[in-house]
């Protein structure tokens, strides 16, 4: 599995964990994709999971959510919401995941996760490579459709 699917994993199993309900992964239409789509609390959230290693330039991936990104996310949204008009009474939300990746060989696996990088929402170790995903902030809300 690619780094970018696996740092989509980790935040899905934190919001399955937290009782959401993941309703689209990598959905696509057009020239626009959405990493993740869910149903939480009654609100229909737009997901942008954001993974990079730890030495990276673009404040792991929170400078990479620009302004054309942030209108090619909702654009891509509304027309999911055509294309699944029973889910268009819900309020949406457009939220942004960052995600750390540590290869293998940095990596310390230990029950339950992944070695304690501050204080991450979730982890997870890929069983078949040792990769190791931190979840370390979810910014609910982190854009509006404006």
């Amino acid at each position: 599995m690619n780094t970018g699917k696996l740092g989509e994993e980790v935040v899905a199993q934190w919001i399955s964990e937290r009782g959401g309900k993941i309703l689209a992964r990598r959905w696509r239409w057009q020239r626009g994709e959405i990493d993740l789509i869910a149903i939480d609390r009654d609100i229909l959230l737009f997901i942008e999971v954001k993974t990079r290693n730890r030495s990276n330039l673009d404040a792991d991936g929170l400078l990479a959510i620009t302004p054309q990104k942030q209108a090619k996310i909702v654009s891509t949204a509304q027309l999911f919401l055509v294309k699944h008009p029973h889910l268009a009474d819900y309020p949406c939300r457009f939220d942004v995941a960052i995600v750390r990746h540590q290869a293998p060989t940095r990596a310390i696996p230990v029950s339950g996760g992944c070695a304690n990088v501050g204080n991450p929402l979730h982890s997870m170790t890929d069983l078949d490579s040792g990769e190791c995903l931190l979840l370390l902030d979810y910014l609910a809300g982190a854009f509006d459709a404006g």
